[in-house]
Parts: C-alpha cells; structure tokens; sequence
C-alpha cells in the first residue's frame, strides 16, 4: 500500500476503555480511521442499589424549578424510572431542564424532552451562571453514585436547595482483573482513550499507581474533556489530547489532529 492511501490511524493500537455498552461508538470510528481498536471497560455501568431516592425525587417534579442531567446514563436511567413508574414524560415540563453535554441533550431529545438549557462546556464554572438566579430555587441533580461534589456546591453556593439523588452506579467490571490488564498492555499499546474520571481510576485501582505509570509511560494518553484530563494528571500521568467539546466525534479528531503533528 502507498503511504498516501494510509488512513490517518493507521498502524496504530488504541485502548478503549469506555462501559461495554458505549464502546462500540468509539472503536467503530477509530477502525475507520486505520487504527486497532482494543476494548477493555474499565467502567460497568449499574442500576442503584435503591430506586427509593430516585422514585421520590421522580414522583415530585413540581417542586422543582431545575432538573440537571450531567450524562446520558443518568437520563437514560430517569426515564426508563419514569416509565417504571407510570409518570408521563411531561411531567419534566414543570422544571426547566438542563443538559450538560451535546451527548445528553440528544439522549434527551431523543427521549422526547428538549432541553431548556445546554452550557457550552463540559465545566461546573460555567453550568451554574446558565440556571440565572439560583437564590430560593430548588435543583434537582439525578447522576452517579461517585459524581464530583464540584456541581453542587457551586449551585448551593449561589443560592440554590439542591437535591442530589443516585440514578445510576459506576463500578469495576468483574473481568476487569490485574492479570487482563497486563496482559493487554503488555501487547502493546500507542494510546488509551479516558472518556470520565471513573474510567482512569479504576484503571489505577485494579493495576496501582506505580504499575499503571510503568506501562503507560511511552503510551499517549486522550481524554473527552478538562474534567476527565483532571483525573488523569491526579494520577500523576501526562495528557496530550483533550477534546475541544465533550463529545466522542470530537475526541477523535482531536487524536487524528495529534498523530498528523508528529
């Protein structure tokens, strides 16, 4: 094959470390763009332990004057809990709705609600000043277990009575063991993709620190966006790609932009 016809991720292994469900996205579009796309989830995506929280939070959308959705899980997660319960999705027509993300406000729409609100970044500085005045107000925030207290706070902090309830959980896949990883790292990698916090620390969690720094010390390492670049610099790890915007078609050109500058 000439080198003009290689694809622009050619020749290139790259992790995937997305939950089972959501890798495929991801790794189609990398395959179309000539790389080797390995899937190993670092993430497993679980309902509550209790729906109890999440049905009182649901059953009383009146008394809200904003529902926050901060990823798709967690509006995937309410509204099938809305249809458990036999509460009409126009029931989120009492609340201004917000939606954290291109992805979740699609998911939104998709499921029929279009969203009142999207910031323009995947950032808790700038989803705040979006809601106007928060002074009185209460806020409903339906996400996982293990979500940043960064939102909340901000919010509480303007002002707001804010209810944070678990829609879904965020957990390490039982398969997920130190001897996998090994394995598949130690084939060979040239990048891994992160694409939330919880993605990375459980990488870390599985294999430990010293042992996750010594196998991707020469492996370039991409992530969706601040918050998740964030958690990987926590760990003491180098960042080269961050997508623009918090999406999966943005983290890609972001890597195709990346392996063209080298």
């Amino acid at each position: 094959m000439q080198a003009a016809a290689l694809k622009p991720l050619s020749g290139l292994r790259i992790l995937v470390t997305r939950p089972l469900q959501d890798a495929q996205t991801l790794s189609e579009k990398l395959r179309a763009l000539g790389a080797t796309a390995v899937e190993l989830s670092t993430i497993e995506i679980a309902p509550p332990e209790s729906f109890d929280q999440l049905d009182r939070a649901i059953r009383s959308l009146e008394d809200y004057d904003w529902v926050v959705f901060t990823s798709v899980h967690g509006v995937e997660y309410f509204v099938d809990r809305m249809d458990a319960l036999s509460v009409p999705l126009t029931t989120l027509n009492e609340a201004q709705v917000a939606a954290v993300g291109s992805a979740t406000a699609s998911a939104l729409q998709q499921a029929g609600k279009t969203p009142d609100y999207v910031p323009s970044e995947y950032l808790s500085e700038l989803i705040v000043p979006g809601l106007g005045d928060l002074r009185g107000k209460r806020v409903l925030l339906p996400r996982a277990s293990i979500a940043s207290k960064k939102l909340p706070t901000l919010l509480r902090e303007g002002g707001a009575v804010v209810d944070e309830v678990v829609a879904y959980r965020t957990v390490i896949p039982r398969d997920l063991t130190p001897q996998r990883l090994k394995s598949v790292l130690s084939e060979g990698v040239d990048l891994v993709t992160f694409t939330s916090p919880s993605t990375i620390r459980n990488l870390a969690r599985v294999i430990g620190d010293s042992e996750l720094e010594r196998f991707l010390r020469n492996v370039k390492i991409a992530c969706i966006g601040p918050v998740t670049a964030h958690a990987v610099r926590e760990l003491g790890l180098d960042v080269e790609v961050v997508a623009k915007n918090h999406t999966i078609c943005a983290l890609v050109e972001a890597i195709v932009n990346e392996i063209r500058t080298l």
